[in-house]
């Protein structure tokens, strides 16, 4: 058991020398570290919309610019919270832990059975391990999200809209596109997906004339004759 609490000791010790020494790097170039994070969010927002799209069988890969990554994080106010509360908490958890570095000396039946169970932990590189955990962790956090969005959308759960377009699309000659939910879009095209034909539609964006949300009323006609009027209104200014 001392061996394993000289490892934990040892694991910690290098972790806080390496965290001081990240932190004075980020002290003298705020810039690069701000830029760092906002990348990592970006990316873990291109594994959002990714996700997303293929559980409805569309290549996220095929529709995407540069653009679309550089604004994956900051277009998903979801993500930008889930983003900064997971960061905070990694940064509380680690402080907590740092102060818990064990002495081989003094050893416990609560530190015998803590970094027992956490022992090869302390085989790995403490800053490498960490990194990966926070990149791991985020990739699964979008990918949940992005599985619980799109089963709201199939199950009809978030709203609806009506869609006005310039021109018809090869699939409906109607230029007014009622009863679909938005799924995302990108800088090219908006994702839609058509309650009534249970299926994705790709709109690209210079064919939106307007995008109205559905009003809802127990008169289905009323409720449709508003929508369209809204639309008019919303065309004509």
């Amino acid at each position: 058991m001392t061996m394993i609490l000289e490892a934990a000791n040892k694991y910690y010790s290098k972790l806080h020398s390496d965290l001081h020494a990240i932190k004075d790097y980020i002290k003298h170039n705020p810039g690069i570290f701000l830029t760092v994070l906002y990348l990592l969010g970006s990316f873990s927002g291109v594994v959002y919309l990714a996700t997303l799209l293929n559980k409805f069988s569309i290549n996220a890969f095929h529709h995407i610019e540069l653009s679309d990554f550089l604004l994956a994080l900051v277009t998903n106010p979801i993500l930008v919270i889930m983003y900064t509360i997971f960061l905070s908490v990694v940064v509380i958890g680690y402080n907590w832990e740092l102060k818990r570095i064990p002495d081989p000396k003094k050893p416990t039946l609560w530190k015998k059975i803590y970094h027992g169970s956490t022992y090869p932990i302390y085989l790995l590189n403490p800053s490498y391990f960490l990194f990966t955990v926070i990149f791991l962790v985020l990739c699964s956090f979008s990918a949940e999200l992005a599985h619980n969005h799109s089963k709201s959308i199939q199950d009809k759960k978030t709203q609806s809209y009506s869609l006005s377009l310039n021109d018809p699309i090869q699939q409906k000659k109607a230029i007014l596109l009622t009863d679909v939910q938005i799924v995302t879009s990108t800088s090219r095209n908006l994702f839609i997906y058509d309650n009534k034909q249970e299926k994705l539609l790709i709109i690209p964006q210079n064919n939106i004339a307007a995008v109205v949300p559905t009003i809802k009323d127990k008169n289905p006609e009323k409720a449709k004759a508003a929508t369209k009027k809204t639309i008019k209104e919303t065309k004509k200014s």
